[in-house]
């Protein structure tokens, strides 16, 4: 009988142990996934959101937008993509691990190596916009504690967002310092995964007023343990794919007349994983073309016989200062960032195949005459400087007589980032680093975008309205490879630097009208683009030819509805996303074999519809059905990507959706109870395209469910709750590749197994 192994660690001192949540700006924190919240027992209500960067009830924004509110985020235990994306219509995700998820909105996913998703920290951007660092699978994955909300924007973002937004947005609203008053708050608990490990977490909040009610300091801080529950079996060591994470936040605000206010805002986080979530499955690694029936069947639980532990870890600094000053016509706003992310990760390529049968351990353990582990090292080092100065109108600005609401302003952002890449071999089965080395390359890249944007709603009655706005965006890239010798590359050389230069303009249109004071129809155009930029030379190609952007249109018809006395919300959207020189990664042939670089190839489009349902059939009881349908798919062949008109987009549900019940009564004494569930269906997806004779793209990865359950008490000061997560202990399969495993296996990453937990806290 397998033991449980518990492992919990003290986290934060003081005062904040006894802390439990607290969820300030409440009228903007109580609200469910789709923006509706229950502000009371017999009501819904909407949440107010800064997706068009100024403060309206969602209900109002002419676009899809699902708003995750601080409550929500906690009461149902979602710290991260993987915990909340089932609440997001049109979201989805290729997650191999805590540290590694490819963000996917509203389908646009072909594999490429940049994101099509942007993540933002209070307006500004946190992701990476280049594409010469690798960072698809980077998104900023900050720990949802003590935050106001995440907002999702569904559809092209480049007007106000700028580059890599042509999917949407992902945008965390962080608590703002609260002058008025001090406040504590935190959480202390646990969690134990099924066959593998328990772990603690705790969590801790204190807001600090001072200068007479004019200042206040916010200190936020998290540290948990992840729960490992995969065994390497060649290694005897059990539960790798555990680890620490912390996450520390101070925010300090000054507001020293009615005027003008300073924030500034310091953030810390770090993951750490001994190695991945992905295990060995039956594949068809020795004969892609002909995969048997059960390639998806693991081949002994949760286990993987890795040569080399793939290590990983993501560690995220941010820092941010923005000034506000209000004016008699205008709010002027100065915000300034910086950030930078270091995202290091081991790749094990022992039992990849170069052709079937013949893996890279194999065809390179010769060079040293023993059996070896091949594994590339890969840190991404990136420094990224953010500057936005806007001026938004304030109430009483005419135009022609009609009301008007307006936002201009100017962006500036440098991205400095570092890929380092070197490729070791490593005697078996001690790990010892092998000489010579197989050799590797390190790739210093430059990336500097510049913009002007403007925005501006016309009122022309109380009913209807438009909306209009334009972004003109200038991008200057550079970038270099440094190969390393030996065995790969030959003699270390350096090539010379390489230069882009393009310009994109994008716009959005938005008519909005309103039925009555509870209905509003909507229509939405809008475009987005993601930045071109150089390929990356290699001895057996000097001169590759660059990579162009890629852009996206938008058409959306919506509804928003609240009906019954504000007891039903009724969200729907419909679209249509046409996608144009989609990047790549592709092939092109050297006198050294294939080479693989960025490209573009044809044309994608999606259509769909996302809905959100929240119903209050009593007091204390509410219901909800959200979810989404999805045909994306390219247009035309795109031989280098080894897709063909109508093939389905990877990683994309046909159709998911999601089934919220919630319920709350009177306990004893001034004690609440608190019962939710949350049952998530995720249909059938395509895995990556390829053109590799050694990996067969593009297999059809059944549909999955998981069901959620939390139950606990709460008397506004004092709180107590049980979760579980899997309850059914689904296999629910996340990514697949038919190679990569041990002895010709396959590898593939299933969602955690059955998870439960408990969480106690109090606020002050």
């Amino acid at each position: 009988m397998r033991h449980r192994r518990i492992s919990t660690r003290p986290l934060l001192a003081g005062s904040l142990l006894l802390a439990a949540p607290v969820f300030a700006d409440v009228a903007a924190d109580t609200g469910s996934a789709g923006g509706a919240h229950t502000n009371s027992n017999d009501t819904l209500q909407t949440v107010i959101v800064t997706a068009t960067k100024r403060a309206e009830r969602i209900k109002e924004v002419p676009m899809s937008i699902t708003a995750l509110t601080g409550a929500d985020l906690q009461r149902s235990q979602a710290t991260q993509f993987t915990d909340f994306a089932a609440q997001v219509p049109g979201l989805s995700l290729q997650a191999l691990n805590p540290a590694q998820t490819r963000l996917v909105l509203r389908g646009l996913n072909v594999g490429g190596s940049g994101a099509t998703v942007a993540t933002v920290v209070d307006d500004m951007p946190f992701s990476m916009s280049g594409s010469q660092s690798n960072g698809q699978f980077f998104g900023a994955d900050i720990d949802t504690f003590d935050l106001n909300r995440v907002e999702v924007l569904k559809g092209p973002q480049g007007t106000l967002y700028g580059a890599t937004a042509e999917g949407g947005i992902i945008k965390y609203v962080t608590n703002a310092p609260d002058p008025s008053g001090f406040a504590a708050a935190g959480v202390i608990g646990g969690s134990t995964v099924d066959g593998g490990q328990t772990e603690g977490v705790i969590k801790g909040m204190v807001n600090l007023p001072f200068w007479d009610n004019k200042a206040a300091l916010r200190l936020t801080g998290m540290r948990q343990g992840i729960p490992g529950y995969i065994d390497n079996s060649a290694s005897g060591i059990r539960d790798v794919n555990r680890g620490p994470k912390y996450s520390v936040r101070g925010s300090l605000l000054l507001h020293p007349v009615d005027d003008f206010s300073a924030r500034l805002t310091v953030f810390d986080q770090q993951v750490r994983l001994r190695d991945t979530n992905q295990v060995d499955v039956v594949g068809a690694a020795a004969d892609p073309a002909n995969p048997p029936a059960n390639q998806f069947q693991r081949l002994d639980g949760y286990r993987t016989r890795a040569a080399v532990p793939e290590a990983q870890s993501v560690h995220l600094r941010y820092y941010a200062l923005n000034l506000q000053y209000d004016m008699p016509l205008a709010t002027l706003t100065n915000l300034t960032s910086y950030g930078t992310i270091n995202n290091f990760q081991v790749v094990n390529l022992t039992d990849s195949n170069l052709a079937p049968g013949v893996t890279y351990g194999l065809a390179l353990g010769g060079v040293y005459g023993m059996p070896i582990g091949v594994a590339e090292v890969q840190t991404q080092y990136v420094h990224k400087l953010n500057e936005e100065l806007r001026l938004s109108s304030r109430p009483g600005n005419k135009l022609l007589g009609y009301d008007l609401d307006w936002l201009a302003g100017v962006f500036f952002t440098r991205e400095a980032t570092v890929l380092d890449q070197p490729i070791d071999a490593y005697g078996l089965p001690g790990l010892n680093v092998l000489q010579p080395p197989l050799g590797g390359g390190n790739i210093p890249a430059d990336y500097k975008e510049k913009a002007g944007f403007f925005d501006a709603t016309v009122h022309f009655s109380r009913a209807f309205d438009v909306s209009a706005g334009l972004r003109y965006s200038h991008t200057d890239q550079d970038s270099q490879v440094q190969l390393q010798c030996c065995v790969l590359f030959g003699p270390s050389m350096n090539f010379p630097y390489l230069y882009t230069s393009e310009h994109s303009t994008t716009w959005q249109v938005a008519p909005r009208w309103h039925l009555d004071d509870n209905n509003m129809l909507y229509a939405r155009y809008s475009t987005g683009y993601r930045p071109g930029g150089p390929n990356l030379p290699l001895p057996s190609l000097p001169n590759p030819p660059g990579f162009k952007p890629d852009s996206t249109r938008n058409y959306e018809l919506g509804l928003k509805s609240d009906l019954l006395n504000h007891r039903l919300s009724f969200d729907i959207a419909l679209y249509k996303i046409d996608w144009t020189a989609v990047q790549i990664i592709s092939y092109v042939s050297t006198p050294a074999g294939p080479v693989g670089i960025n490209g573009n190839a044809g044309k994608a489009r999606n259509i769909g519809v996302e809905w959100d349902l929240a119903w209050l059939p009593l007091p204390g009881l509410k219901l909800e059905a959200l979810g989404s349908w999805m045909n994306a798919k390219s247009t035309t062949d795109a031989p280098g990507l080894g897709a063909m008109n109508g093939d389905k987009l990877p990683y994309v549900p046909d159709f998911s959706v999601t089934v919220n019940a919630d319920y709350s009564w009177y306990a004893f004494r001034d004690y609440s109870m608190f019962v939710g569930s949350s049952w998530n269906y995720t249909g059938t997806r395509y895995t990556d395209f390829s053109v590799s004779p050694a990996l067969s793209g593009h297999v059809k990865l059944p549909g999955y469910d998981a069901l959620k359950l939390h139950v606990g008490l709460d008397n506004g000061r004092y709180s107590a709750e049980l979760y579980g997560a899997n309850l059914t202990n689904s296999l629910g399969l996340l990514t697949y590749a038919n190679m990569g495993g041990a002895n010709q296996a396959g590898l593939a990453t299933f969602i955690t197994p059955r998870t439960i937990g408990i969480e106690l806290g109090a606020k002050f």
